[in-house]
């Protein structure tokens, strides 16, 4: 394959993960192609392309925009630390409030965790 004209890689880390994803846009028989990289830092990286044929270059831009904002979101970020915060000048800092999915309590418990500062709660929108 030819060497990629368009490339990224994405690092996430959190608690014991520690996660790369690489996305890059190379041409191939008059078209182009955006091709794909993931796994643990330091492992062996799955690898896939994410168009199937040579397209356009327009349109292996957009499939490479829409993939590195789904990681994006998924709170992947260019900087190897891969910090949480992106673009506010406060990369290198860590917040501390970690999410986690709600484990079942009583109901007697209830109260002690809704008056406590230490805990907070957000509806989950996105499924």
């Amino acid at each position: 394959m030819e060497p990629a004209l368009k490339s990224i890689t994405l690092y996430y880390r959190e608690g014991a993960s520690d996660k790369v994803y690489q996305a890059s846009i190379h041409p191939k028989d008059g078209g182009y192609v955006v091709t794909f990289a993931f796994g643990r830092r330091g492992s062996t990286l799955s690898t896939g392309m994410k168009t199937s044929t040579p397209v356009d270059y327009e349109t292996a831009q957009r499939v490479f925009n829409r993939l590195i904002e789904e990681k994006t979101v998924k709170g992947y970020t260019p900087g190897e630390d891969g910090t949480p915060y992106r673009q506010t000048g406060k990369e290198t800092q860590n917040s501390g409030i970690h999410c986690q999915l709600l484990n079942p309590i009583n109901e007697d418990q209830l109260d002690s965790f809704l008056d406590d500062p230490v805990y907070c709660i957000q509806e989950k929108f996105d499924g």
